[in-house]
């Protein structure tokens, strides 16, 4: 009766200290169980974004090419026409000339011919001497007439060539606003690419680590369950073996270990509760964090959309009125290349490359400024380069006595100016537009210490 009493109570002891921590690991399996199902949830999503990113690359690829075919396409079109407006000036020469040299020959045959041709009949020896000088003069008024002939082609010709240089530009001009539209749509396909990357990354690492902590919290009330089961066993080996002893020892056995039982129960209990806490901690933890890590997303995304919005570009400015006087100088000797106001949009250093052609290193300073904006020489000095670039344009490169190189780029046309030419300070160059490696009408204005090589910035120069 006495065993029987014994036992009974080792089999409580064991059945109330096991049951809350057996209660305890199902309901940890059951988190990490639905941390699984979530991970699983977000893993496919993620193979899902994977392929969405691949499909994404090969259109960024594919816009990229029409970027780089547009672009050509638009250097070709202002090669032509930085050609043919140079063939309209000397068709322009050509006819003013002639214009003048068939005035004074009307002029001559008005006051001349009739006089002229009478006395040269009239003093004939004979009769074929007066056929031959009459001939001689009807060749001159014949030849006189050839060249109005050519005069009338010449004008007529001048007139098609102004009209297909009209064409092109109304060329390149489609053609830079379809470059700025391929530009914009590339850099939003690469930013939301990034973010839905980042989005799924977030929320994997977030939900592995939700999922580590219950497993790590599992494990350790494993542990306690382990040792709390094994103290019993041991507990239940020293009854074994102290079986023999007398009544008295073996309900005082009987009652050490149910205290103990009970001990370790609330002891259980405690630490269950305290892992409760932790969890529910935990919990805070994360959503804070979630939370934390949506608001730096949403920072960082208003961040890169101002970033990317037209670096290259001009801002929006009030369209200044060009002007052709010479801008004054500072105590640095050098003026501005502008006669306007000069509103810089892109700084010397480095900057985010607007085309992917130029680099991240802008060797010069951008200024804003309309169309056709007079461009002046920042000081006096000899032109060693003059003429079309497929990135620079239609570009002017000076040097001066005090050893450096000035650069006036992406002119609207054929510069005023020629190799070896000397230019005072102030002296219009060409005027502002967008031809070359451009996004819109600006002037690049760089400093330099070689041709194309030690560039400095231009700035201190200027006094801006």
């Amino acid at each position: 009766m006495i065993k029987l009493k014994k036992y009974t109570a080792l089999a409580l002891c064991a059945l109330t200290l096991g049951a809350p921590l057996s209660a305890s690991a199902e309901e940890f399996d059951q988190k990490i169980a639905d941390q699984d199902k979530k991970i699983e949830g977000l893993q496919q999503t993620a193979q899902s974004v994977e392929a969405q990113k691949a499909a994404l690359e090969k259109e960024v690829a594919a816009v990229e090419k029409e970027v780089n075919d547009v672009l050509k396409q638009k250097t070709q079109e202002e090669q032509k026409l930085s050609e043919l407006t140079a063939k309209i000036q000397d068709l322009k020469v050509k006819i003013q000339k002639r214009e003048l040299q068939l005035k004074e020959q009307a002029r001559d045959v008005q006051t001349n011919n009739t006089s002229n041709l009478v006395s040269t009949v009239m003093e004939a020896k004979s009769i074929s001497d007066a056929v031959e000088k009459t001939m001689a003069v009807s060749t001159i008024i014949s030849a006189n007439k050839d060249a109005m002939e050519q005069q009338t082609k010449d004008k007529a010709e001048l007139e098609t060539l102004q009209k297909e240089a009209e064409q092109r530009l109304a060329v390149i001009t489609e053609k830079t606003e379809e470059l700025k539209a391929k530009q914009e749509e590339l850099v939003k396909a690469k930013l939301d690419q990034q973010v839905k990357v980042n989005e799924i990354q977030a929320s994997i690492a977030t939900e592995s680590a939700q999922k580590d902590k219950f497993q790590q919290q599992k494990q350790d009330a494993e542990k306690k369950r382990q040792a709390a089961l094994k103290a019993l066993e041991e507990q239940k080996q020293k009854e074994a073996e102290a079986r023999e002893k007398a009544q008295v020892e073996a309900e005082k056995q009987a009652k050490i270990a149910a205290e103990q039982a009970q001990k370790a129960l609330e002891e259980a209990a405690a630490e269950q509760a305290a892992a409760e806490s932790a969890e529910q901690k935990a919990q805070a933890e994360i959503a804070a964090l979630e939370a934390k890590q949506q608001e730096e997303q949403a920072k960082q995304q208003t961040e890169q959309a101002q970033s990317v919005t037209s670096p290259g570009a001009a801002p929006v400015v009030s369209s200044p009125t060009p002007s052709a006087s010479a801008p004054a100088t500072n105590s640095s000797g050098w003026g501005s290349p502008l006669s306007i106001g000069l509103v810089v949009t892109s700084p010397f250093g480095p900057r985010v490359d607007p085309t992917g052609l130029s680099g991240t290193q802008h060797d010069g300073i951008d200024f804003a400024g309309a169309a056709g904006t007079s461009i002046h020489a920042a000081k006096a000095g000899t032109v060693v380069e003059a003429g079309f670039h497929w990135s620079a344009g239609n570009y002017v490169i000076i040097q001066h006595s005090d050893g450096y190189y000035s650069y006036y780029m992406h002119m609207v046309s054929t510069p005023n100016c020629s190799v070896g030419q000397q230019v005072s300070q102030g002296q219009v160059l060409g005027g502002m537009g967008t031809t070359g490696n451009s996004t819109g009408v600006h002037l690049h204005f760089g400093v330099s210490t070689a041709v194309w090589s030690g560039f400095v910035n231009p700035a201190p120069l200027l006094g801006i």
